[in-house]
């Protein structure tokens, strides 16, 4: 044993750039488990802080249903003794500048049973209802502080009398009323959102309760104190088998390098087996570098992840948007990080092993690469690998779309994903095979790549796989997500076309035309309220009995008609039709019934028959109108505009955040007047998609550097020849980037349709629709082989005039 072991320790001295890359690749997912353990731990709340922040310094939490639940009748059916609050939330339209936002408006009294709940940081909480208190993310909107004002609409101007703070959401938008709000709408006196009781009940311990109101029927329910939240210890879990696929992808890389080294040290091995050395021995000396390379590497990447999250510490309140305190380990779960690392890294060296165990004695000596088998059996084992995972991914898709609940359904498919990418990657060898014979007629370095990489098959095959495992993955989850935003596109209505911006409030008229003209709109117009010919306001409807359609109507012309997209129908509004302006462009009569209604009463007071024109524009403005007749048509009728109130705004080509930001500015200079826009369906996922990519061509790229590096160490002495029978010593830069392009495109090529499997599946299993991810896609084939050329250009070394007379071994 400690022959080996010493015969191991003088490998890793002689090889240190080597050893170096096998700790750091196997330090890198040891410390990201170790550091995502740890952080889990600190972020996550214990039991006590989340019962704080739920219920205060109360013993219970209870909502009421019905109106009969109040304040008394909770009293009355708790134990004597027991104190009740209540406190309530509801959101409030904050009035800024030119727009309104909504803010989350709480009524407590943190001087009460809901002590804990929220923090005042600065100033004081409310006394009265001309008073509240505001989160700092509110203050920064509104550019106010304490002693300043703020408008709520349905809450009047109340003054600013202090700064709150949420520890859970310490980004939120939070406005703290009076506690005397949430108690007139405990007790009936005030509508508005369900409020929550706090109670304190001695000597109870119930996780949760249930109290009836006799015979007012009304029911409480709630949570005790004592309920506590799930363990950290399942996310933890967690954390260890993502960390294990992670270390499957170094394992691979690892074992490229292990093999290297067993071909470096061939000779040696040879000399140690003519001295007398079994078998066992020869695997001895490999295994024992692979121990001693894990154990380095699992105790570095236990210390790196839990020193980072402690540096980090300080910005983990704006990560989390939670207040964070000390560190918090969770040593078993690092302990199993560690040997985790330790494991993969004997299971990397175990392959390289069993392979120097096996070698000839002869071969070893002679120096000579030992012959291959052919890659034909493996190839047989991907392709029915291949198949397999088409079969339980379809299989699993089908029994999941008839029983969505069915469990084994989600295990066929993730067995079929997994059994699918290493179908893909046992199909490597055998593709590598094929390089050989490809070099036929290319230049002499894009010719001894494919050679070298054809060759060393047992070296490049595993980084092919571990490459296209990770962009698989990447191709899988954005093939999901963009099949997602598709679906949501489909369904998403908008509420103004992609051309358009609205203005609403008192000054809408004044500001809306500004703003036209700054913009250079293609067209602008108000959309009145109408008034009968006495001035009184009056209601004007169409009420479609076929379809059950009603539509508010409106008078304007062709600029109207131009801002709400239905220029078409110009004509029809000057013959004195009306023009609806339709969802789908659905069929209606043609004619309709117009009906005048007293705005007041809501008593009819005339209508008339007038032929109808649809217009197909997919919505409304805003909800303001749904029809529009002309003024010659309201003078026959008695009708004239009224106030106004909205105003659109049609650019001619999509809106971005700037001219909205614009026509707020005009907006803002009208009192109670903002603009908006509607920017299409949220693509949540697309940031998150970009970052994917980026991690994936990075640790893409990271690893095709090490296999030409692998490949660079391994075939120094072919490149001396080279440079003594007098080739150019740039080749060996041309040799690396066309190692590097070959590579990461063979990769790149097997991970789509590895990738793509099982989010066919998945998608499948839910009657979705399935999109390919074009940029994934064009990311794997095209830009990861060029940057890989790029790079292996870039960064590889030319050959020294003198490194032709070195000796091998220097």
């Amino acid at each position: 044993m400690r022959a080996v072991a010493r015969i191991a320790w003088r490998s890793i001295g002689r090889s240190r750039g080597r050893s170096a890359l096998i700790v750091l690749l196997m330090l890198l997912p040891v410390a990201a488990m170790a550091g995502a353990i740890t952080l889990l731990a600190t972020v996550s709340p214990t039991a006590e802080e989340t019962a704080t922040h739920r219920m205060g310094a109360a013993d219970y939490e209870f909502q009421g249903g019905g109106d009969e639940a109040t304040t008394d009748a909770l009293t009355a059916e708790l134990p004597q003794g027991a104190v009740v609050e209540p406190w309530s939330y509801d959101v409030a339209p904050l009035v800024l500048p030119g727009r309104t936002i909504s803010v989350n408006a709480w009524s407590m009294d943190l001087d009460g049973l809901a002590r804990g709940k929220l923090e005042i940081t600065d100033g004081r909480q409310p006394q009265n209802q001309q008073e509240v208190a505001i989160s700092a993310a509110v203050a920064a909107l509104a550019s106010v502080g304490v002693g300043d004002s703020i408008e709520l609409q349905g809450w009047g101007t109340p003054t600013v009398v202090g700064l709150v703070e949420d520890s859970f959401d310490i980004k939120g938008r939070l406005v703290l009323l009076d506690a005397s709000v949430a108690r007139e709408m405990a007790s009936g006196q005030r509508a508005g959102a369900s409020p929550v009781w706090l109670a304190r009940v001695p000597g109870s311990d119930d996780t949760f309760i249930e109290v009836a109101c006799g015979a007012i029927g009304c029911v409480f329910s709630g949570y005790s104190r004592h309920y506590s939240p799930e363990s950290t210890d399942d996310e933890s879990s967690g954390v260890l088998v993502i960390g294990g696929l992670a270390l499957v992808e170094a394992i691979l890389v690892a074992a490229a390098a292990f093999a290297v080294s067993v071909r470096r040290r061939q000779r040696d091995l040879g000399l140690l087996a003519a001295a007398g050395a079994e078998g066992r021995h020869l695997a001895g000396t490999v295994l024992s570098e692979g121990a001693l390379l894990g154990g380095l590497a699992a105790v570095l990447g236990v210390a790196i992840g839990v020193s980072f999250i402690a540096v980090a510490t300080p910005w983990l309140d704006d990560l989390t948007n939670r207040r964070i305190g000390t560190v918090v380990l969770n040593p078993l779960f690092l302990l199993l990080a560690g040997g985790v690392g330790l494991l993969a890294c004997l299971i990397a060296a175990a392959v390289p092993a069993r392979a120097a165990a096996r070698l000839p004695v002869l071969v070893a000596l002679s120096g000579r690469r030992p012959p291959q088998s052919s890659a034909r059996r493996i190839l047989a084992v991907g392709l029915i690998l291949v198949v397999s995972g088409v079969v339980l991914t379809s299989t699993g898709a089908a029994m999941r779309l008839a029983e969505p609940t069915n469990s084994l359904s989600m295990l066929m498919l993730l067995g079929g994903a997994i059994v699918g990418v290493l179908g893909f990657g046992a199909s490597g060898p055998w593709l590598i095979e094929r390089l050989e014979r490809l070099g036929l007629g290319l230049p002499p370095s894009v010719r001894i790549a494919l050679r070298d990489t054809a060759r060393a098959r047992s070296r490049n095959s595993p980084i092919v796989t571990a490459i296209l495992a990770a962009f698989a993955a990447t191709v899988a989850i954005s093939a999901y997500f963009a099949s997602n935003d598709a679906v949501n596109a489909a369904h998403w209505q908008p509420w103004l076309r992609a051309d358009q911006i609205i203005v609403q409030g008192e000054g809408a008229d004044r500001a809306g035309s500004d703003a036209a003209a700054a913009l250079n709109a293609f067209a602008g117009a108000p959309i009145p309220w109408l008034v009968g010919s006495d001035g009184h306001q009056v209601f004007v409807s169409i009420d479609d009995r076929q379809t059950g359609e009603a539509w508010t109507v409106t008078i304007g012309g062709s600029e109207l008609l131009k801002a709400l997209g239905a220029e078409s129908a110009t004509a029809d509004l000057d013959e004195g039709g009306v023009v609806l302006l339709t969802s789908t462009g659905s069929k209606v009569p043609e004619n309709v019934k117009l009906v005048i209604f007293d705005g007041d009463t809501g008593g009819e007071l005339a209508s008339e028959t007038l032929a109808a024109t649809p217009v197909a524009t997919g919505l409304n403005a805003g909800g303001r109108t749904d029809a529009v007749i002309s003024v010659a048509t309201a003078d026959r009728l008695g009708l004239s505009p009224g106030e106004t109130s909205t105003y659109v705004i049609r650019l001619g080509q999509p809106v971005v955040e700037a001219d909205v930001a614009q026509v707020a500015a005009f907006a803002a200079q009208q009192s109670n007047t903002w603009a908006d826009a509607s920017f299409g369906p949220p693509k949540p996922q697309e940031l998150f998609r970009f970052i994917l990519v980026a991690i994936s061509l990075l640790f893409a790229l990271s690893v095709t550097g090490i296999a030409v590096a692998l490949g660079e160490a391994e075939s120094r002495t072919d490149q001396r020849t080279l440079l003594a029978v007098g080739a150019d010593p740039g080749i060996r830069r041309r040799i690396a980037a066309a190692r590097a392009g070959v590579l990461a495109l063979m990769a790149g090529l097997l991970a789509v349709p590895a990738g793509l499997l099982p989010a066919w599946g998945l998608l499948g299993s839910r009657n979705a629709p399935f999109v390919v991810p074009i940029p994934e896609v064009i990311a794997a084939v095209i830009i990861l082989p060029l940057a890989g050329i790029v790079g292996a250009l870039l960064l590889t070394r030319r050959i020294p005039a003198w490194s032709a007379l070195r000796e091998a071994g220097s």
